[in-house]
């Protein structure tokens, strides 16, 4: 009987012992930036008769070299290219990593709509991470939208703005020069 106690005394012991003991959590290796990190982030103009129609390609790779491809018309119009490099910062890559698992980038099924709008621009988003190439498509089903928009206009917002004001004036120029 004596022993009894001793048992239950022993057992209550362990079993704090181990329920209070830290445990420092083994680090998602998802949650760092990878070395083969990199994105394309396409947008196109919708139907609009030459010259108004554009498009512009946003590509960054894992050393936060980027680049912005203004295209100002319809390819058939034979219009200029427009390239832009820019620079970010390891803290701007990793502040869009981390913005990316946020927004449920890795951890989604990014769908399409089955029955898109016609006519409106659209854009998508290409990112390889962890030897994973994710994609998310243009017109994603409803309750994945606003996620979908904040990746898109982060990735914008990483273009400088004296940039994107350099392109505009030139499209705008180019819109001009070809009116009819």
């Amino acid at each position: 009987m004596r022993k009894l106690p001793l048992v239950f005394a022993a057992v209550l012991l362990f079993t704090l012992s181990v329920g209070c003991t830290t445990v420092s959590p083994t680090p998602n290796p998802v949650d760092t930036r990878p070395a083969d990190f990199n994105l394309v982030y396409q947008w196109q103009a919708g139907s609009l008769p030459p010259p108004y129609h554009y498009e512009y390609t946003i590509t960054i790779d894992s050393a936060g070299q980027g680049q912005i491809v203004m295209v100002p018309d319809y390819s058939f119009s034979n219009p200029p290219t427009w390239t832009e490099p820019f620079v970010l910062t390891t803290a701007a890559l990793d502040q869009l990593y981390r913005l990316l698992i946020d927004k449920g980038l890795f951890t989604q099924r990014w769908q399409a709509q089955t029955d898109p709008p016609v006519g409106g621009s659209y854009d998508s988003l290409h990112v390889t991470a962890h030897g994973q190439q994710i994609a998310i498509p243009s017109f994603v089903l409803p309750t994945q939208v606003t996620a979908a928009e904040d990746l898109s206009a982060a990735v914008r917002t990483l273009v400088p703005q004296n940039i994107w004001n350099r392109l505009n004036l030139q499209r705008e120029q180019y819109v001009a020069e070809h009116e009819k």
